[in-house]
């Protein structure tokens, strides 16, 4: 049997990644949706999306680039952004742009996504009052 709290948090670490939940494993669900929303107000290149969503959530979710690059060269074989090259300032970077089948593939995920956040707000809230009646 677990004695301290300090125990318990390791035990639960063995049950389960708990790193993947600081992560925002629930948010990266939402990768595709925010990297077509930005696009949709203007044209970017991979670092200029990642910075952006950052700053979007206060600083507390920064995608990794492992996770940015792939999704954008996949989002570019579906038609739903185009890509170009821009030597600008000197520096060569990959350009990325909202094409007329992103904007419509982005309108489908707003109604999609909006009742599945309203799901997954309601059952945090739950387990988060559940939480909070454990501990008085």
């Amino acid at each position: 049997m677990l004695s301290t709290g300090e125990d318990m948090g390791k035990s639960y670490e063995q049950l389960y990644d708990v790193s993947k939940l600081s992560r925002g494993l629930l948010i990266k669900g939402l990768l595709p949706y925010y990297v077509l929303r930005l696009l949709s107000g203007d044209k970017m290149y991979g670092k200029k999306i990642l910075d952006r969503i950052k700053e979007m959530s206060g600083g507390s979710w920064k995608p990794s680039p492992g996770s940015i690059y792939p999704l954008l060269r996949r989002m570019v074989r579906l038609g739903l952004v185009s890509e170009y090259l821009d030597d600008g300032n000197g520096h060569l970077k990959r350009i990325y742009e909202l094409t007329d089948a992103g904007r419509a593939e982005l309108d489908e995920m707003r109604e999609d996504i909006h009742p599945w956040l309203e799901r997954t707000i309601k059952l945090l809230t739950v387990h988060l009052q559940e939480l909070e009646k454990q501990e008085d």
